[in-house]
């Protein structure tokens, strides 16, 4: 899916998985399938830029990874 963010405002992304217990222990996120953070189940991205356009996907190390979501970056913010 196509998720538009306007440049300058911020963007948390989210990795959930159904049926987990502790809920959602931890999770890598990955940027055009470069490893850009782990450990944790949310990402913010503060101010952001057009740099950070691309897919975005988060993998669980027993639960595999989630579909990969498009971030467009559009205009700047009001």
């Amino acid at each position: 899916p196509v998720h538009p963010v306007t440049k300058g405002n911020n963007l948390t992304l989210h990795c959930l998985y159904q049926h987990s217990t502790p809920p959602n222990p931890r999770a890598d996120f990955y940027k055009d399938g470069s490893l850009i953070q782990n450990q944790t189940t949310e990402m913010i991205i503060s101010t952001v830029s057009k740099s950070h356009e691309g897919f975005y996907f988060c993998k669980h190390p027993e639960r595999g990874e989630s579909p990969k979501s498009w971030i467009s970056v559009r205009g700047e913010s009001q």
